[in-house]
């Protein structure tokens, strides 16, 4: 048994039947006259991926309600050109609300606010001057990028690669390379790392340690070599 709303009564037809229109969905009130009050920007919740279109893909949250998370909303680390390379429907994910609109039945979610966003932490991960290991993942006329870490992408200038101590090595490198780089510089909230070929910072180390120890008393170049050592093998 169950309970339905009368929608429609027709009249009879010739054989003094009527149609009639029932509605089960109608009995119960409808979930967006109270999502404001449940649902607000900020909020964290699972939903289920429902379907997915060329612009991004939609998430029921709550029993009728839906909301859009758009393609550029669905991750920090990768770049998405199609909502289903990233999630599938009938997929569970975790949401970010961004913004309620009850009145045009529309709500906007984010699933790489709710995964977090790496650049909020790359100032505890790099600092300036430290040698990392990167990817080759782009090259372009002006430099290569490299990625650091997820979602972490640094810019080797050209300029930097033709001062390299082996600059046909770093050009032959293919993408997908790895190599070795040092952070140059580190800008947040610009979302950008500047880096210089890995081989020039110690180039550079050993040129410090080799006029410190020339201008420095015999009986300290033993301490000094292994300051040194320690360094390089640090890097």
């Amino acid at each position: 048994s169950v309970s339905v709303k009368v929608l429609y009564i027709g009249p009879a037809d010739k054989k003094n039947q009527k149609k009639i229109s029932l509605s089960m969905k109608q009995i119960d009130a409808d979930p967006w006259d109270s999502v404001a009050q449940k649902i607000h920007a900020g909020d964290k919740l699972s939903g289920k991926v429902t379907r997915c279109m060329d612009f991004g893909a939609f998430v029921e949250i709550a029993p009728g309600i839906e909301g859009l998370v758009h393609i550029s909303e669905l991750s920090y680390v990768k770049r998405i050109i199609k909502p289903d390379d990233m999630v599938t429907p009938g997929e569970t994910v975790s949401v970010m609300v961004k913004e309620v609109d009850p009145n045009a039945r529309r709500i906007s979610l984010s699933i790489r606010d709710a995964e977090g966003d790496p650049w909020l932490e790359v100032s505890d991960k790099f600092r300036i001057g430290q040698v990392v290991g990167g990817t080759l993942e782009k090259k372009e006329t002006f430099g290569y990028f490299i990625s650091l870490a997820p979602g972490i992408t640094g810019l080797l200038p050209k300029s930097k690669i033709s001062a390299a101590e082996k600059p046909a090595a770093i050009e032959a490198l293919k993408v997908g390379d790895t190599l070795t780089v040092t952070v140059e510089a580190i800008r947040p909230q610009e979302r950008k790392i500047s880096l210089s070929p890995g081989d020039a910072a110690d180039e550079s180390a050993w040129k410090n340690f080799a006029q410190a120890a020339s201008h420095g008393p015999a009986s300290d170049l033993a301490e000094k070599l292994r300051q040194a050592m320690a360094a390089k093998n640090e890097k």
